[in-house]
């Protein structure tokens, strides 16, 4: 039974309820605009139904709980302002149940009136899921510390019931706020979350070192994990207790880069960075990749030259190197820099992957450079869903389709939420125009995805369906 089924089906005892009232032109009145209720909620019309709900609800005071019944059917209509007007009315009857108040809270969020969210979750300290619904919206908001001590009253609340994930996941927030309080939570879920034993490392080999030097170390183990709004929370510590810290400043900025939505720009921080240090190898890497994102690759190319007479052994320079050669169609040069990055490290799984890739993307010398790097990617990284994946898409564009599909699934065996896998299985059944299958995989990169850009060309394909 989907929502629109459910939502009918308990609005439609008002109909029951409108009989019982009597025959008297009052009742009728009741009972008819109650059928109209259920009508419009049955046929996907919310917006008539809440807006039917509210006249009953008008004509008799009595009957408190319509107000909850209008909010709920206007939040699925899309009409918050509606909502909102709706379930305040129930609350100032003290007919708003404790899901009603949840609700309230998230149209309020939704009408970008966070602060009436943050008091009415505030309120309902004893119920857990308004105490999860609030410290999500601390974390979203950056507001780190603020959502460490939700949470922790989250999981005193529900000690019985919370999950290794929740802890893992408090960890992290405690880590980039007050790192060394987080080691018992990360010890705790390092079994099943290794990534949990790294960062904990980090913070135990740094615990005798200065905190601006910590939070850089533990904002570099957490964007490691893309984690990047807690790496940038740490990082900006970093730069409050030592602004004149070269380090804090520079991963700051790169880590702003990785955010939908910041206060800073990261090239402030960054030039604040390189002032503090301008012969920093750090700094000229930083500035060239946030110029190489913004486009300007010549740009790049100048910083990117600079690291490299400082950083000659560096496989990641010439790989960023090789990027912006290839975005100005320099593509000989740039297949150069990759075949001099793998010779500097050969035993990295993941340079012969983005060399594959490179290939592939640009549709150059895919059988003689991108097919062996692909497979000595994944003799050395077997249980790696990218390395898998890339060499999928080789064989793709080798028209070995068979064996592509087999190598998209196996990704996906060994990580079922990798969504670029998911994406190129839906990709190649659309090719084949086998709907049914299309739809799914492409269904679930909406559900596994983080990607943006993976996510619109999801969409859009889906949309042609």
């Amino acid at each position: 039974m989907n929502d629109r089924q459910k939502i009918a089906l308990r609005l439609g005892l008002l109909v029951l309820v409108g009989s019982l009232i009597g025959f008297g032109p009052s009742a009728i009145s009741v009972t008819q605009k109650a059928y109209n209720v259920q009508t419009a909620l049955v046929n996907g019309n919310y917006q008539d139904g809440a807006e039917n709900l509210l006249d009953l609800a008008e004509e008799n005071p009595w009957w408190r709980s319509l107000w909850e019944n209008a909010g709920d059917a206007a939040v699925q209509a899309g009409d918050y302002q509606l909502a909102k007007h709706a379930y305040e009315r129930a609350q100032e009857l003290n007919a708003l149940s404790e899901a009603g108040q949840i609700q309230l809270g998230e149209t309020y969020l939704l009408l970008g009136e966070n602060e009436s969210a943050e008091i009415i979750w505030g309120e309902l300290s004893s119920s857990p899921l308004a105490l999860r619904r609030l410290a999500a919206m601390y974390e979203e908001q950056v507001e780190i510390s603020k959502a460490v001590e939700v949470w922790h009253h989250y999981l005193t609340l529900t000690a019985d019931t919370s999950t290794p994930e929740l802890i893992y996941n408090f960890g992290l927030l405690i880590a980039a706020d007050t790192p060394p309080k987080a080691l018992v939570y990360l010890d705790q879920s390092a079994e099943i979350y290794p990534e949990a034993g790294e960062i904990a490392t980090a913070i135990r080999d740094s615990i005798n070192e200065e905190p601006a030097y910590q939070f850089v170390s533990v904002g570099q183990s957490l964007a490691a994990i893309n984690h990047w709004h807690l790496a940038a929370y740490a990082f900006e510590k970093a730069t409050r207790l030592r602004p004149d810290y070269p380090e804090g400043w520079l991963y700051w900025g790169e880590a702003l880069q990785h955010l939908e939505n910041h206060t800073t720009e990261p090239l402030e921080a960054l030039e604040t960075g390189f002032a503090l240090d301008e012969d920093s190898p750090l700094a000229k890497l930083f500035l060239g990749l946030y110029w190489q994102r913004a486009g300007s690759h010549l740009t790049a190319l100048e910083y990117f030259q600079l690291v490299e007479t400082i950083w000659p052994d560096n496989s990641n320079v010439l790989i960023e190197q090789g990027k912006s050669l290839a975005a100005l169609g320099e593509l000989e040069a740039e297949l150069g820099k990759y075949e001099a990055a793998v010779v500097l490290d050969s035993q990295d799984g993941s340079i012969f992957s983005q060399l594959a890739q490179f290939c592939v993307t640009y549709k150059y010398q895919i059988k003689e450079s991108g097919l062996p790097a692909a497979r000595i990617a994944v003799q050395l990284s077997p249980q790696v869903p990218g390395s898998l994946d890339v060499l999928g898409q080789v064989l793709l564009a080798l028209d070995d389709e068979m064996n592509a599909v087999r190598l998209f699934q196996q990704a996906l065996e060994t990580d079922p939420t990798f969504a670029p896998s998911y994406f190129h299985l839906g990709i190649l059944y659309s090719v084949r125009d086998e709907k049914d299958l299309a739809v799914y995989y492409l269904q679930q990169v909406l559900t596994y995805s983080e990607n943006p850009a993976l996510l619109d060309q999801a969409e859009r394909l889906l949309a042609s369906y």
